[in-house]
């Protein structure tokens, strides 16, 4: 059953209501025909100037004339993609640079050269510095993350996620001026952090309540799963544009810039083009649910015997427009499977944003600096730790299409979280024995790490954003995302902390 919504958005549905009780009153007086036609109009022309004025163009000269609902579709995915690509790709510059950074400690002599390093970070205590600007970061994160889910389902989503891209970006970017101005005092890296966390906890809620109102429950694990790939793309990113400039010699700050322009740019194509909803261009909703459930076909016979049109057996009625009330936090944790989602999340996290944030740097000082008897660099050593994220992009759809076959998430992500375990005790026994070796093993571990973290962090959020304990309510999504994503990345700023 599809729900067909020609109105604005969702928060519209109550003066799409009026506007039907007008159409269906006309039919009894034609003296307010006229009137209702008028009032349909003129709220055609007020949807028309609410979406984006690249999309009004591309309509113009007839860009979704031919497939217009999966034209539309394709355009979100490849926004999206893109967008939360960027929040990656400038989230990941400060691993690749931490090499270059700290400089070698007194019993790394081993090395044919050591970088001078960049204080504070250069220190005897230089990993502790370093794992506290990474905490900073991923606590404002974690915090930031349930106030943003809450901010989401109640404002424009397009407006809010360009807003926390340009936040981003010029936090990256400042990070950077840092090397120009030749600044050396720790609180600003922190409080440059601290605000650059904040922006980027704005990107994951909203990119999700996107794809929640584009993307129905059929085949959702494999939409999402290769969707999801734009986070091990944006690390990948990440990794190889800041490792042009990572060296010991070489400008690092363009490492932060160049990622937060590139940032902020992205962000131009999504404020000009991006539709939340396929509500706002005519189009039909797509379906969240299998079945209708028993007692709403009870309340609806009961609705339609009080106008006294009930008919003598119940039938499949027709749908009720989504509900555009946002849900509350507290409500949104007491949808079953909030609360053991997230707790797996923080787990998966507190494992995956270790890799994240230290794995160059542990290829780099590891084994003293040798893996199979060969001398890696640290710009080696950044582009080594690529392969976790290029298993990261074949868990995710594994996971994503495993879970649409069998129906059940849940066992998916168990059965591959319990096979990382022993992968990564291989990994720190025999990772240094043969660069082979170490590719192979990091893009296991990737798979099996990154696949139920993108699943839960997008097909499972939908699920639970569009459970049928909502009923119908389609505007819980950011905050059922904020929940699960703010819980998982408490772990995460855990990890690389305890890790420094």
């Amino acid at each position: 059953v599809h729900i067909i919504n020609n109105g604005c958005s969702s928060r519209d549905n109550e003066s799409r209501d009026e506007m039907e009780e007008k159409r269906e009153s006309s039919e009894l007086n034609p003296l307010s025909t006229g009137d209702a036609g008028d009032v349909i109009d003129r709220r055609s022309r007020i949807c028309r100037e609410r979406l984006p004025c690249g999309v009004r163009l591309l309509e113009s000269v007839g860009a979704f004339n031919a497939w217009p609902q999966n034209s539309h579709k394709a355009l979100v995915l490849v926004l999206t993609f893109c967008c939360y690509s960027t929040f990656h790709l400038s989230r990941k510059s400060f691993s690749a640079v931490k090499g270059v950074l700290k400089s070698c400690s007194l019993n790394e002599s081993y090395r044919n050269t050591c970088c001078p390093g960049w204080a504070p970070f250069n220190e005897s205590h230089g990993n502790a510095i370093l794992g506290s600007v990474d905490y900073s970061f991923l606590f404002a994160y974690a915090v930031s993350m349930f106030i943003s889910g809450l901010v989401a389902d109640r404002v424009n989503l397009r407006y809010f996620l360009v807003i926390g891209m340009i936040g981003s970006g010029l936090g990256s970017i400042l990070l950077g001026v840092a090397y120009f101005a030749n600044i050396h005092v720790l609180y600003y890296f922190i409080l440059v952090q601290l605000g650059t966390g904040a922006a980027q906890s704005m990107g994951w809620p909203a990119v999700v309540a996107v794809l929640g109102h584009w993307f129905g429950k059929e085949r959702r694990g494999l939409i999402m799963g290769i969707w999801n790939s734009n986070i091990s793309i944006g690390n990948i990113l990440g990794t190889v544009i800041p490792s042009i400039w990572a060296t010991c010699d070489g400008p690092w700050g363009w490492s932060f810039v160049v990622p937060g322009f590139i940032i902020i740019g992205v962000s131009v194509p999504v404020f000009l083009l991006l539709v939340i909803a396929p509500n706002d261009v005519g189009l039909p909703s797509p379906v969240h649910y299998d079945v209708l459930d028993y007692t709403e076909l009870e309340e609806e016979k009961m609705e339609l015997k009080s106008i006294g049109n009930a008919p003598n057996t119940v039938t499949e009625p027709k749908p009720k427009p989504a509900k555009g009330q946002a849900i509350s936090i507290c409500r949104a944790v007491l949808i079953p499977g909030v609360i053991e989602y997230s707790l797996a999340l923080f787990f998966i996290k507190l494992v995956s944003y270790t890799f994240l944030f230290w794995l160059p740097l542990y290829i780099y000082r590891s084994n003293e600096g040798f893996i199979g008897g060969i001398q890696i660099s640290n710009q080696f050593s950044d582009w080594l730790s690529i392969f976790f994220d290029v298993g990261g992009i074949l868990g995710t759809i594994l996971c994503g299409v495993l879970s649409d076959i069998i129906n059940t998430r849940a066992l998916v992500i168990v059965v591959l979280l319990y096979t990382s375990v022993p992968l990564l005790f291989l990994y720190r026994t025999f990772g240094a024995d043969h660069i082979a070796i170490t590719v192979v093993l990091l893009v296991v571990i990737g798979a099996c790490v990154n696949g139920p973290f993108g699943i839960i962090t997008t097909a499972v959020a939908s699920d639970l954003g569009t459970h049928k304990s909502l009923r119908r309510n389609e505007n819980a999504k950011a905050t059922v995302a904020a929940i699960l994503d703010g819980t998982g990345s408490l772990g995460a700023a855990i990890g690389p902390l305890i890790a420094g």
